[in-house]
C-alpha cells in the first residue's frame, strides 16, 4: 500500500492532505486540554474573572484556528490536483476565513480587557472613563482592525491598495480640519483623563470665579453644578488652558472663615476666647488645627475680627458657618458684646 502511494503522486497528496486534516484536528483537541490542565497555574498571575475569559478566549479561538491552518496546508497540498479556478477559490476562502478569527480573537480579547477595567474604573468611581472614552476607544479600535485586515485581504488577491490607503488619507485630513475644535475637546478630555487636576464631585473654582462641584466630564465638556443648581457647561479645550482652583483635592478638610465686628471698647481677649470656644463647641470642627480667633482691622464702626477653623468635609463649608454665626450670635447677646451698626460721629461747628 505505501509504494502505491509513492508511485502515485495524486494519491499521495491525498493521504497527505487528509494527515493534515486530522492532526489539525487533533492539535487543537490537545491544545484545549493543555490549557485546561495549566487553568490554575494562569489564574493565579491574574486575576480570576479576568483569567477565566482570556482562557475561554483563547481555547475556543485557539482551536478554530489551528483547523482552519490545517485545511489551508491541506488545500495547498492538494494545488497540483484542483484546477487552478477552483484552488484560487478555495485558497481565497480559507485566507479570509484565517483573517477573520484572528480580527475576532484581537475584537473579543480588547473587550475582555476594556469590560475588566471598566468594571475596575466603576468601582473607584471614575465612571465617566468607562462611559465616554472606552466605547470611543473600543470603535477605534474596530476600525483599525477590520481596514488592516481589508488591506491584507486585497493584497492576497494582488490589489493595488496603494491608492486606497491615499483616499483615507485625505479624508481623514478633511474630517479632522472641519471637525477640528470637537477633536480639541476630544484631546483634551484625555488629558484630563491622564493628568486628572479633578474629579467628578471635586469642588472646584474657575478661572471665572464661579465655584461649583464636577457634576460630570464628557468627551467634549465638562459640567459644573453651582450652588444655584444649575450645569456651567465649560469646553474640555478652554478648561485645560485655564487656571483651575481644586477645592476639594487632595484633601477633602477645608477652611471655614467667620468674619464678625463688635463695638469699640469690647474686651479684645474676652471676644477671641467667645469665638474659639464657640468653634469648638462645633461637632463638625476639627480640632486640629485648632480654631483660632484675629483681631484683624480697625473698621470705621467696629472692631473687626475673624475665625478661623476646619472642618472635615468641604460639602458642609457653608452650612457650618451658618451654624457658626448663630452660635455667635447668642454668645455675644450673654455676654453684653455689642455688634454695632455703621455710625458716623457728625461735630457742629458754631458759626458767629
Amino acid at each position: 500500500m505505501w509504494e502505491t502511494i509513492s508511485k502515485d503522486q495524486i494519491l499521495r497528496d491525498i493521504v497527505t492532505s487528509v494527515a493534515i486534516v486530522i492532526v489539525s484536528f487533533l492539535v487543537a483537541k490537545i491544545v484545549g486540554v493543555l490549557i485546561s490542565a495549566f487553568r490554575g497555574k494562569i489564574i493565579q498571575r491574574a486575576p480570576i474573572e479576568l483569567g477565566n475569559r482570556m482562557l475561554e478566549l483563547l481555547a475556543r479561538f485557539g482551536r478554530r484556528l489551528i483547523v482552519i491552518i490545517g485545511l489551508y496546508l491541506a488545500v495547498h497540498q492538494l494545488s497540483r490536483i484542483l484546477s487552478p479556478g477552483i484552488f484560487r477559490v478555495v485558497d481565497g476562502a480559507l485566507y479570509i476565513a484565517v483573517v477573520f478569527i484572528i480580527v475576532l480573537f484581537i475584537i473579543d480579547l480588547t473587550n475582555t480587557l476594556m469590560r475588566w477595567y471598566s468594571q475596575r474604573l466603576e468601582e473607584k468611581n471614575q465612571v465617566f472613563v468607562s462611559r465616554e472614552f472606552l466605547p470611543l476607544f473600543d470603535k477605534i479600535v474596530k476600525i483599525a482592525l477590520i481596514f488592516i485586515a481589508a488591506i491584507f485581504i486585497l493584497k492576497h488577491f494582488n490589489q493595488d491598495v496603494g491608492s486606497l490607503i491615499v483616499s483615507l488619507g485625505v479624508g481623514s485630513l478633511a474630517i479632522a480640519l472641519a471637525a477640528q475644535s470637537t477633536l480639541a475637546n476630544m484631546i483634551a478630555g484625555f488629558t484630563i483623563l491622564i493628568d486628572r487636576p479633578f474629579r467628578v464631585g471635586d469642588r472646584i473654582m474657575l478661572a471665572s470665579g464661579e465655584i461649583g462641584d464636577v457634576y460630570e466630564i464628557g468627551m467634549r465638556s465638562t459640567k459644573v453644578l453651582t450652588f444655584d443648581n444649575t450645569l456651567i457647561i465649560v469646553p474640555n479645550a478652554e478648561i485645560v488652558k485655564e487656571k483651575v482652583t481644586n477645592l476639594s483635592y487632595p484633601d477633602p478638610k477645608i477652611r471655614v472663615v467667620v468674619e464678625v465686628g463688635v463695638a469699640y471698647g469690647s474686651d479684645v481677649e474676652l471676644v477671641k476666647k467667645l469665638l474659639q470656644e464657640a468653634a469648638q463647641s462645633h461637632p463638625k470642627v476639627l480640632d486640629d488645627p485648632p480654631p483660632a480667633a484675629y483681631l484683624i482691622n480697625f473698621g470705621d464702626s467696629s472692631l473687626d475680627f475673624r475665625l478661623i477653623c476646619r472642618i472635615a468635609n468641604f460639602m458642609e463649608q457653608w452650612r457650618v458657618a451658618e451654624e457658626l454665626r448663630v452660635k455667635i450670635n447668642e454668645v455675644f447677646a450673654k455676654n453684653n458684646i455689642e455688634i454695632p451698626f455703621p455710625q458716623r460721629v457728625v461735630h457742629m461747628a458754631k458759626t458767629e
